[in-house]
């Protein structure tokens, strides 16, 4: 997701790839989301961050708070007290979770795609089921599991408007547009919760791992939809009046974010071979620079804009 100034500010996550075991969500996260925490030095503070995350309703983003908690999550071997930031925000996500298991936005869509309230993406339902998950194994009596189970539900139900159906499979949607956006990082990340669920023995485990296959084979066929010039990525797919590519921090990210898919997916090898030539374009400065001149341009035709 993209960056806003103040409370409505939509998080940025990690360009590393995190430390984890494929079999085991136990063992880490897919992605070093560390920082996000880490940047407010203690615990308390980052517990601090989190009451001013969620202070208010209408202005509070399910993926800040997600991060924050997985962030804190992969902390805890440092300071056992980050597990109590991640337990309070796996708490506030599951408090939330409406009835069909979505988590609203109640603030419009402050840039490039026009999303009235309330809105709803796949990407913060993932990583809410990424870090309930997390959740449910070390504060067992909180009712995370059930809320992991919860949240899962927006990402196998095509009804609940977050999966776009298309002639490689499906494809789950960080902004549930008309037509689909199709947006590279946040499909990703809500396939990871996909995997986290698949793994955890719940009644939901076996739709959950048949909807991470069939969505990371759609993946692996789609994935030079997602590339232009030179080597570089794309962010999204949407018809916008040019073409929307990665600024280079989110090309960084796409190529971390497939190289943990590789390690998820072993036997599907477009993500590693990818991931190695977007690495090698990334560290060019022709595409680099090119990359930049097309990404001011997009700007120029689709500006920010400012949310009230």
């Amino acid at each position: 997701m993209s960056q806003e100034r103040g409370a409505r500010r939509l998080s940025r996550p990690v360009q590393a790839v995190g430390k984890f075991d494929p079999t085991d969500p136990l063992t880490g996260y897919y992605n070093d989301l560390r920082r996000i925490a880490a940047v407010h030095g203690t615990p308390a503070r980052a517990g601090d961050e989190l009451r001013r995350l969620t202070s208010t309703r209408e202005r509070a983003n399910p993926v800040s708070i997600a991060q924050l908690g997985l962030a804190a999550w992969q902390l805890r071997g440092s300071d056992a007290s980050w597990l109590e930031v991640s337990a309070g925000a796996a708490r506030w996500l599951a408090d939330e979770l409406d009835q069909t298991g979505r988590l609203a936005y109640l603030f419009p869509m402050p840039h490039t795609f026009r999303l009235a309230v309330p809105w709803y993406s796949a990407m913060a339902q993932g990583e809410a089921v990424s870090l309930l998950v997390r959740a449910a194994a070390t504060v067992p009596d909180d009712g995370f599991a059930t809320a992991a189970e919860g949240a899962l539900a927006p990402l196998l139900d095509p009804d609940l408007g977050l999966i776009a159906e298309t002639p490689e499979g499906p494809v789950l949607q960080e902004y549930p547009t008309t037509p689909p956006a199709h947006v590279l990082n946040g499909w990703i990340f809500a396939l990871w919760g996909l995997h986290d669920a698949a793994l955890t023995g719940s009644a939901s485990a076996e739709a959950a791992d048949r909807a991470f296959r069939a969505g990371t084979d759609a993946l692996a066929r789609r994935l030079p939809r997602y590339e232009v010039a030179l080597g570089w990525s794309r962010y999204d797919l949407f018809p916008h009046p040019i073409v929307h590519v990665a600024s280079p921090f989110y090309h960084l990210l796409h190529t971390a974010q497939l190289e943990a898919t590789a390690r998820l997916r072993p036997d599907v090898s477009e993500f590693a071979e990818t991931a190695a030539r977007w690495h090698r374009t990334a560290a060019r400065p022709l595409p680099r620079a090119l990359a930049l001149t097309r990404k001011v341009a997009f700007r120029i035709l689709r500006p920010r804009r400012r949310s009230g």
